[in-house]
């Protein structure tokens, strides 16, 4: 019983050290979806020039009537016309790159603001 007591708690503590954590940075500006809706070129200012590229696509979001989706069901609110300049904020969090993966930001929600 004793052996199994030291196990679990070995267990739980190793659980406990390897969770992560991340609080998002929130960003406001225009999107401009791509023709599926899975990515926006995103601009903070009037600059044309100032435009980052972000993936979407299995993001939470919620529309302009404040519901939330949880990102499975298709595009977001930014939608899926290339002509058409959404306000949004975004709750971006930065990945650090590791031996399965590439970092980089990934937006982990996006809301619609107008």
């Amino acid at each position: 019983m004793a052996v199994g007591v030291v196990v679990a708690a070995v267990f739980g503590v190793g659980g406990f050290a390897t969770r992560h954590s991340e609080s998002a940075d929130v960003v406001e500006g225009w999107a401009m979806p791509n023709g599926h809706g899975t990515a926006i070129a995103f601009y903070e200012g009037n600059d044309p020039r100032d435009v980052g590229s972000h993936i979407v696509v299995g993001a939470s979001w919620a529309g302009r009537d404040g519901l939330w989706h949880d990102g499975t069901d298709g595009p977001t609110c930014a939608g899926t016309d290339t002509t058409t300049k959404t306000r949004v904020r975004l709750g971006i969090v930065y990945v650090e790159p590791g031996r399965e993966g590439v970092g980089g930001p990934r937006v982990v929600w996006l809301r619609c603001l107008d």
